[in-house]
């Protein structure tokens, strides 16, 4: 049986614009340089265009090398290294 992909508003909430670009609502708000659009004056109001998520989110694909400094600043948002993090082979025991 085929799972069906979620219906996807072209205005999302907060969460659901987190979801859709598959990312914490924290990490969202902190990395995500799209301003929603304002239903209200009240922030429940707010809606991301997911036209527009998908642009942003076009310009920080990994195989395209001129994104490279789009990554970058994500990185240094997050306060972490855009380079892959290696991890370390645990010794064996003997």
């Amino acid at each position: 049986m085929k799972a069906e992909l979620p219906y996807w508003p072209a205005a999302l909430r907060l969460d659901q614009a987190a979801s859709y670009c598959g990312l914490s609502v924290d990490t969202f708000k902190k990395v995500c340089p799209v301003k929603p659009i304002e239903f209200t004056q009240s922030s429940r109001g707010h809606r991301w265009l997911r036209l527009r998520l998908d642009a942003w989110l076009e310009t920080i694909d990994p195989k395209d090398p001129q994104t490279v400094r789009v990554r970058r600043r994500i990185g240094d948002m997050l306060d972490k290294s855009p380079e892959p993090i290696t991890r370390r082979r645990r010794r064996e025991q003997t």
